[in-house]
């Protein structure tokens, strides 16, 4: 999930900070960490369709710490399957449906320390299981977002609309997309670190300065995420490299087809959109009530820009 390996990198700029120092704030809240987080210590049930509710008080007790430091919380949830994400999520699906295997095989033979171990590796959040948290925060009056598609670019509009002063998190996916204040490590005790955009310069570990956002975002995409998978030996030091001497991930193309680096005749298409994806991904404006793109997009990208979250939506939604 993210950028593997961004975080570590960016470990001299992250600041701790208790959640109270937000007191009068409205937060956005990646909700699937925190049920992923919560449903670790009820795997078990939850893969077997069991009763379980401790992934659902986990989610409550930090919306109530929050509530209580002086804190709105916006829950936003992840919404429809988005196509550049398909090839992922299939990898994902593949290996729950192997972890869950492997999980009811140490079951039978009695190993249950290996089993829980694998059903924590099996369990998915399910639109079930998020429409039950959902049915809580209407009942707590707490507010909530289905973003159209991904969380993440959702959590970033309401940054960047300034519906939100912040975001909180596990995911570095925020960072590429250009969130500016972003919550990471937050613990049941309100304690977590700090990112915030305007201290990326003083970067110790690598150096960003004279790196511009669009420069960011394409190391990133060149180091592997989510839409797009890294080529053969692009670790982020080297991407990192690569685009501070080279500026553009075009350089960076023509430099590496003159090099031992293969690159396969697709690569340069789907970089172009992965770029696509994060700036101009579809979300929901909560004020206006309509969806748009998380940035203007301009009129010379042609039409087949389903890749973007087709629309209208081609989903069940949403989970309301």
């Amino acid at each position: 999930m993210g950028i593997q390996g961004l975080l570590p990198l960016l470990k001299s700029i992250m600041v701790p900070i208790h959640i109270k120092e937000l007191d009068g704030c409205c937060v956005a809240v990646d909700t699937y960490s925190w049920l992923h987080k919560g449903a670790l210590s009820c795997s078990r049930e939850l893969c077997k369709g069991l009763p379980a509710t401790r992934h659902i008080e986990y989610c409550m007790h930090r919306v109530n710490l929050l509530r209580h430091c002086g804190v709105k919380p916006i829950l936003v949830f992840d919404g429809g399957l988005l196509p550049m994400k398909g090839e992922q999520e299939n990898k994902r699906a593949r290996t729950r449906k192997e972890n869950l295997a492997c999980a009811i095989e140490h079951e039978s033979g009695g190993n249950s320390s290996a089993a829980y171990e694998c059903y924590q590796k099996a369990v998915d959040i399910s639109p079930l299981i998020a429409r039950e948290l959902i049915q809580v925060l209407k009942q707590e009056n707490v507010s909530y977002v289905v973003a159209p598609y991904e969380a993440d670019a959702q959590m970033t509009f309401l940054a960047i609309s300034k519906q939100v002063e912040a975001v909180i998190t596990e995911d570095s996916d925020l960072i590429p997309f250009g969130c500016l204040r972003v919550i990471y490590k937050m613990d049941k005790f309100g304690q977590g670190v700090q990112f915030q955009y305007s201290m990326l310069q003083q970067n110790k570990d690598l150096s960003f300065a004279g790196f511009t956002k669009q420069m960011l975002l394409e190391m990133c995409i060149l180091s592997g995420c989510d839409y797009l998978q890294s080529l053969p030996g692009m670790g982020l030091k080297r991407t990192h490299a690569l685009i501070k001497k080279f500026k553009s991930y075009d350089k960076v193309m023509k430099h590496l087809r003159y090099s031992t680096v293969s690159v396969p005749p697709l690569y340069e298409e789907s970089f172009k959109k992965a770029i696509l994806t994060f700036q101009h991904q579809r979300v929901y404006d909560p004020i206006n009530e309509e969806l748009v793109h998380l940035s203007d997009i301009s009129d010379n990208l042609g039409d087949d820009l389903d890749f973007l979250g087709p629309y209208p939506l081609f989903t069940s939604q949403l989970l309301v």
